[in-house]
């Protein structure tokens, strides 16, 4: 048997229009930089570690180089029209909300990042409104067979 009789085997990918490229883009900027800094703190742990908290020091640093390096490839599979990559981003994002929230008005101690919470909000905001926008959704349901592609402009659907 071939694989052209297993579509469901294969994953779908989405012939993205130029808005949805631009959203996208955008919310794989947002991320790429969120990642960047999740990498930038599993170097900063492992730099500060001490004989005391090797153990932890080092689980964090993988779980931290992990969630980033996950995050880099979710972008690179949903630039390339990977429908499946938007869920794992979309995730990511809502528990950066909830992070957000609960870093409101919270003493950061040695941090020196008094916005902490507000910043990571703002980029949530920006990369979920990226991956939910109407001409991705738009994208991936044609992608996913769940909708009808959009009729030409200037042309009704169903005529």
């Amino acid at each position: 048997m071939t694989s052209s009789e297993y579509p469901a085997d294969e994953p779908s990918t989405a012939e993205l229009t130029p808005a949805a490229r631009v959203s996208l883009g955008v919310a794989g900027l947002v991320v790429v930089l969120e990642a960047l800094a999740l990498l930038a703190l599993v170097v900063a742990d492992l730099a500060g570690l001490d004989a005391a908290r090797v153990a932890i020091g080092v689980g964090v640093a993988v779980f931290l180089g992990a969630y980033g390096l996950g995050q880099l490839l979710a972008v690179v599979l949903l630039l390339r029209g990977r429908s499946g990559a938007r869920g794992p981003l979309v995730m990511t994002q809502l528990i950066q909300l909830g992070l957000a929230w609960n870093l409101r008005g919270a003493d950061t101690g040695n941090l020196e990042v008094p916005h902490l919470g507000a910043v990571l909000a703002g980029a949530a905001f920006v990369a979920l409104v990226g991956l939910l926008s109407p001409p991705v959704n738009r994208a991936f349901a044609y992608a996913d067979g769940t909708a009808e592609p959009d009729p030409p402009e200037g042309r009704a659907s169903g005529v």
